[in-house]
């Protein structure tokens, strides 16, 4: 880019070619803030040197003005500026402004880029001779005011606000000065322009209204700035209304008298006679934002100034009285026709008595005499009794007027009535959109009011403080809306929820009132905050977001404490968004970026490991059976899981190592409980084993079964057939609870329960072994769901990060961060798409009736799932092609399991891999302290039970001890004693886990302990997997020692 601008300085106008356009626009989006500045600081020279290039580059350049870098935006804002000076005429002036104040609440140094822009643009002092740079000052100045029409002037007060305090304490004031110049002038083109409209009916009143606007703004922040043009502006409010503009007008006007009014000194009598008349006029004439504003006006004439209370009181009577009448005729008879006749005038009553009551206190004896009535009460009657009116109109209008008056009483809200009303509203389905949005509009506009009156308190404290004692300094308001947000927060919390997203929209907005202005505890909010962060729409999304990272800065840990809640509540939020669509609910946008929804929430939380860690756990967690979390809300989870921005390689190996532990202790506990659906006959008592007879229920006895009914199992195998058969191993393995039916012959018998094969004849085996009417097989259809989506997301995180098997297995979260920090490789056009589960939603299998075919389907599920489990663990042995062998089974257990094409489909990483293989089970092998691989492996082909190592305490050892008939024989040893060794047996299988057997010692369970001889063991130190069962490699040794002692022996 430097090299470029070298050349360009030469001959600017190649800047004009299309292909440098191109290449210009490419570094303007590079990864790196240094390139993308080089990029904006190379056309901002050519920009200012050749204007015609100007209109060419200018879409590009004022996008960066919300780079993600500082310095590119600080430089692109220096562009515009420079443009702005020496291109007065440029047709993109207003936008450039309207986008270069948007950045006045940036980061410090941009913030005081921009006052010291504008301060040159606009706030420095015209001569007065240059009448033509000030006209152009206006209409620049009138023309962003009026482009910032929809979307709020705040930016614009905030920046009047910044340069007028900025030179508070100075002796030069430049702002304050050409701020009183611009006021004079906007004040002379109102004038002209009201004669060329006299004149001229075609001229633009437009710019009229942004003129006045824009004197509104400049009244808002200095009302001493007007208060010489009060009386040029009084007129105005007499003006003819045919058009919205001529509202703008007559609203904007009264809004300035409002501020400016009471600032007058002596204002004359006829004056303020006129101003009370004409403003009467406006309240009994034109429609509900004319009367507010003008109600807020005489609010301030009469209370501050004039204190003409009879004026206003006859007024409040008027409507009152009307109201009065209304409620008798509608007891009388609901459907009365003059009541139809008069519904404007009603609708305009209750506008207006409630507007009226927000503005004036009418119990005070200044109004209402020495009359013992409470006025309050009776106006709150009367707007209660309307809000039950079976007209939806008349009730909206009823409850803002109820809003109006709660402002001036906020007492009022405790009132039952009010209370029961609000929340009934907001709580029921079934009530309509608008007085729903009404409700949250009144709780909004008190707590508008309420932020208003204390920052007014504050200033007023501020001034006074220098006298005041601190003790005395009461904060009763705070307390009250405090009180009262408390009592209406479950049910706005919950209008988050609505389908409407104008409801979610107000609902949004009172909250982050109350959460700014501290009024209740943040952590409630936390969570419903999170869902919002999942809105479509992104003005809703961002607030939420901003929200949570407000409190994430003052409050560490809340945000974490309440995310799983919050990831719930997204759910419930898209569920209640897409109910009329009827689709199934997904946990990304259907966009091109393919984010997960909850994106925000996790880049909160991933820059703390603790806390990253805890909450993929408790994510993951859902997905146990035993959670029995619905099956499309775990769909949602898992598609934020894919999808989240991971930036370091240890986030997705964290996931993919958990994903392991929770497949290997659910699964084996899923496969457990279908057998015993199968279970229909007792289990069929062995008379060898004596150990176990006085078992009774229990966890415990359970696990002797387990061993029991193996060890028999296995027996019998050996006594069947002398030399080995897999199959009925693995049998025993995996189906230690299931009875077998009694059958005439051994061999029959181990046919009938040989599941281990994926053909059609084993699930027509399986069918004739369920019950009638299997009630627990649609639960375990919806439990597998949880464990298949987790096998996808695994698939998926391989495949988009392109992690190795052999690179997971080596994954230890206890080794230190570094080690994994290296940043994360994404692979594009890699989609979450778990088919089986959308499969499942959408045809609603969680709820099907069990026919003959779901059945078939769940069967065949189970032994690919089967077939899964045995193969889940990683190929621990040394020969390569057993290792692919096992991993081929897995992957086409896996494919079957999830339907066969997809990410699945194709050679698993860990095929190619060999030497990462060799690694990986040189990691979980034996870890001899410097042995290398090729000298044991050499050891191992001559000590197959590496019977030349010494045993010690806490080995795992394997025997073959002629008092019983078990095998495998695995014990531990405790300690060594003068003729061999104590032991304490273990239970298991050869491929299921391990774990120390018990027995039964009177009503007890104690630790089955014994002694052996140094000739009783086959197979010294042997090293359990991490589920804690016999590796593949171990399993063979083993057998083939046995059968060598038995064919000794024999």
């Amino acid at each position: 880019m430097k090299c470029l601008s070298e050349v360009v300085a030469v001959d600017p106008s190649i800047l004009a070619r299309s292909d440098m356009q191109r290449g210009v626009h490419g570094r303007l989006m590079d990864n790196s803030t240094s390139v993308r500045e080089a990029a904006v600081e190379l056309l901002g020279k050519f920009v200012l040197s050749r204007p015609q290039l100007t209109e060419q580059y200018y879409d590009m350049l004022i996008e960066r003005i919300l780079d993600t870098g500082i310095s590119v935006r600080k430089r692109v804002i220096k562009i515009l500026r420079d443009i702005c000076l020496e291109q007065p005429t440029f047709s993109k002036i207003t936008e450039m402004c309207v986008k270069m104040i948007r950045r006045v609440n940036d980061e410090e140094g941009i913030k005081k880029l921009v006052n010291e822009t504008f301060q040159k643009l606009w706030f420095t002092p015209t001569p007065a001779h240059d009448k033509e740079t000030m006209t152009r000052k206006i209409l620049n100045i009138t023309d962003v005011v009026a482009a910032c029409r929809d979307t709020g002037y705040d930016w614009f007060e905030q920046l009047l606000q910044n340069l007028l305090k900025s030179e508070e304490d100075a002796s030069y004031k430049p702002a304050k000065k050409a701020c009183v110049q611009l006021v004079d002038n906007l004040v002379e083109h109102i004038l002209k322009y009201e004669e060329s409209l006299a004149e001229n009916k075609g001229v633009n009143s437009t710019r009229l209204v942004a003129c006045i606007t824009t004197l509104y703004l400049f009244s808002k922040i200095r009302a001493q700035l007007m208060v010489k043009h009060a009386m040029t502006m009084q007129p105005y409010l007499t003006t003819k209304c045919n058009t919205a503009n001529d509202f703008m007008v007559i609203c904007n006007v009264a809004k300035i008298l409002e501020l400016v009014v009471p600032l007058m000194e002596h204002p004359s009598e006829t004056f303020l006679a006129t101003i009370e008349e004409d403003l009467m006029k406006l309240i009994i004439k034109y429609g509900m934002t004319v009367v507010q504003h003008c109600v807020s006006c005489l609010g301030a004439v009469v209370n501050k100034v004039t204190h003409n209370y009879k004026f206003v009181w006859s007024c409040f009577n008027k409507f009152y009285g009307a109201l009065n009448k209304f409620k008798i005729q509608h007891q009388e008879d609901p459907n009365s026709t003059t009541l139809v006749a008069n519904k404007p005038f009603l609708l305009r009553s209750l506008f207006t008595v409630g507007a009226l009551g927000r503005h004036f206190d009418f119990d005070l004896e200044e109004f209402k005499g020495t009359n013992k009535v409470i006025i309050k009460e009776k106006v709150l009657e009367l707007l209660l009794y309307f809000t039950k009116h079976e007209d939806e109109v008349v009730k909206t209008k009823a409850i803002i007027g109820l809003g109006f008056l709660v402002i001036m009483h906020p007492s009022q809200m405790f009132v039952p009535e009010v209370k029961s009303l609000y929340n009934g509203i907001l709580a029921d389905g079934s009530s309509s959109i608008n007085l729903k949005i009404q409700v949250l509009k009144n709780l909004q506009t008190y707590l508008q009011e309420e932020d208003s009156r204390m920052q007014e308190a504050d200033r007023e404290w501020k001034k006074l403080s220098k006298q005041e004692d601190l003790k005395e300094m009461g904060d009763i308001s705070s307390g009250m809306s405090s009180s009262i947000m408390q009592l209406y927060l479950k049910q706005v919390l919950e209008a988050f929820f609505h389908t409407e997203s104008s409801v979610r929209h107000f609902a949004l907005n009172v909250i982050a009132l109350t959460l700014n202005q501290g009024l209740i505890h943040p952590v409630q909010c936390v969570p419903y905050l999170i869902a919002m962060g999942t809105d479509p729409e992104p003005s809703m999304r961002n607030k939420a977001d901003q929200q949570l990272v407000e409190i994430d800065k003052k409050y560490t840990g809340f945000i974490h404490m309440k995310a799983v809640a919050g990831m719930k509540m997204s759910y419930s939020l898209q569920q209640a968004i897409n109910s009329s669509r009827k689709t199934i609910v997904r946990g990304f946008r259907h966009d091109e970026t393919h984010s997960a929804l909850c994106s925000h929430l996790y880049s909160m939380i991933r820059g703390n490991r603790q806390h990253r860690r805890a909450f993929l756990i408790s994510l993951l967690n859902l997905f146990d059976d035993s959670a029995k979390t619905e099956v499309n809300m775990l769909l949602f989870i898992a598609d934020n899981l894919a999808c989240f921005p991971y930036q370091s390689q240890e986030e997705p190996l964290f996931i993919m190592h958990h994903i392991d532990i929770t497949l290997s202790v659910s699964g084996s506990n899923l496969l457990q409980t279908f057998k015993e659906l199968l279970l229909k006959e007792p289990r069929r008592k062995e008379k060898k084993v004596k150990l176990w007879k006085n078992t009774s229920d229990g966890e415990d006895e359970e696990e002797k079964m387990n061993y029991d009914s193996s060890r028999s199992d296995e027996e019998e195998n050996y006594n069947s057939d002398g030399n080995e058969n897999e199959d009925n191993d693995d049998d025993v393995v995996h189906r230690p609870k299931k009875s077998r039916k009694p059958v005439q012959n051994s061999d029959s018998s181990e046919s009938e329960s040989d599941l281990e094969d994926l053909d059609v004849e084993d699930v027509d085996k399986v069918m004739r072994l369920l019950p009638e009417s299997p009630t627990g097989l649609l639960d375990f259809a919806n439990a597998v769901q949880g464990i298949l989506l987790l096998l996808v997301l695994k698939q998926h995180l391989k495949n988009l990060y392109g992690f190795s098997d052999s690179k997971i297995q080596k994954y230890s979260p206890t080794e230190s961060a570094k080690v994994y920090d290296k940043a994360v490789n994404r692979k594009n056009n890699v989609n979450f798409n778990p088919r089986q589960t959308l499969d499942f939603i959408f045809n609603n299998m969680g709820n099907a009736t069990l026919t003959e075919d779901v059945k078939r389907r769940i069967v065949k599920q189970y032994l690919d799932f089967k077939v899964l489990m045995e193969h889940l663990d990683p190929d621990e042995e040394d020969e390569e092609g057993e290792a692919s062998a096992s991993a081929n089974i897995r992957n086409k257990a896996i494919n079957a399991l999830l339907g066969g094409s997809g990410p699945m489909s194709g050679p698993s990483p860990r095929n190619q891999a060999g030497p990462e293989t060799d690694d990986d089970d040189s990691d979980i092998d034996e870890r001899t302290p410097g042995s290398s691989r090729r000298s044991r492996r050499a050891g191992d082909s001559s000590d197959p039970g590496r019977m030349s190592e010494t045993v010690e305490a806490m080995d795992v050892i394997a025997l073959c001890c002629p008092k019983y008939k078990d095998r495998p024989q695995i014990a531990r040893v405790t300690q060594k004693t003068p003729n061999g060794y104590t032991i304490h047996w273990m239970a298991g299988s050869y491929s299921g886990p391990w774990a120390e057997a018990k027995k039964r010692d009177g009503r007890k369970l104690v630790p089955w302990v014994d002694t052996i001889k140094e000739s009783d063991i086959i197979y010294k130190k042997i090293a359990l997997t991490s589920n804690h069962k016999l590796s593949n490699k171990v399993v063979q040794t083993l057998r083939s020692l046995y059968a060598a002692r038995e064919g000794g022996a024999s």
